[in-house]
């Protein structure tokens, strides 16, 4: 299956977790993947995708970015902002560092990336954008007041973009995992007072009774850029192992 033969896709936070297994699942359908970080590229495993240096939330950088792109391969059709952190606290205990830190690097960074290639995706009339929220963006989750707020404005942000940029062509999505076995969801269950308690409630909150994988999330990210997705605009999509019917 070669769903985006020849297609040019910007990936953000692309070199590990949910962002790195989607560059590899769009790279086997047959796209051209730019793999946005802002590592060393020596020091990374980016399958042979093609390199962007980048900070999310630098809107000098996206520019660059994006410049680069287009200038190498004429568009950009897919863009994915998976570029994302997470942080515990009560609103009482969050700091107004953490705040700020939060907002920028999950939801400021969506709103900058996609102000840099919506453009170059009107004029051609076509474009897909999938937005990586998070199921507590939907329903909440308690202790991660900032990280919720940042992800429910990426819902609601991926709503009011698809209604102004349908009549042009480009679809905007979101996927909206629960827990995900990713270097950040592990760090952060590891640093509990009690680390198997913590695995222990997020399993007990998946009535399928596991945590998901990358490469479960960037199926439907791969579903939702294609053409089979054709229809769909404007949605976050659920991929949490029946939590939100809990």
């Amino acid at each position: 299956m070669h769903r985006f033969a020849d297609q040019v896709v910007l990936v953000t936070g692309a070199t590990t977790g949910i962002g790195r297994a989607t560059l590899a699942r769009l790279q086997k359908e047959g796209a051209h993947v730019f793999a946005a970080h802002r590592r060393d590229p020596a020091t990374v495993d980016l399958c042979d995708a093609h390199s962007v240096r980048l900070d999310v939330t630098n809107e000098a950088d996206w520019q660059a970015a994006v410049e680069k792109v287009v200038s190498e391969h004429g568009r950009i059709d897919v863009l994915v902002n998976n570029a994302g952190m997470r942080a515990s606290g009560l609103v009482e205990e969050t700091d107004r560092a953490t705040w700020d830190e939060l907002i920028e690097t999950n939801l400021t960074s969506v709103f900058l990336g996609c102000r840099a290639v919506v453009p170059q995706m009107k004029a051609r009339g076509a474009g897909a954008i999938v937005n990586v929220g998070s199921i507590t963006g939907i329903r909440g989750t308690e202790n991660m007041v900032a990280y919720s707020a940042s992800k429910s404005g990426i819902t609601a942000m991926t709503a009011s973009m698809a209604l102004d940029f349908a009549s042009f062509g480009i679809r905007v999505n979101a996927v909206c995992p629960a827990a995900i076995e990713t270097r950040m969801v592990t760090k952060w269950m590891d640093s509990a007072e009690k680390p198997d308690a913590a695995r222990a409630a997020v399993l007990a909150k998946h009535p399928i009774g596991r945590i998901g994988t990358p490469e479960e999330v960037a199926s439907v990210i791969a579903f939702l850029a294609s053409d089979d997705a054709s229809f769909m605009t404007g949605l976050s999509i659920p991929v949490d192992g029946g939590r939100s019917i809990r």
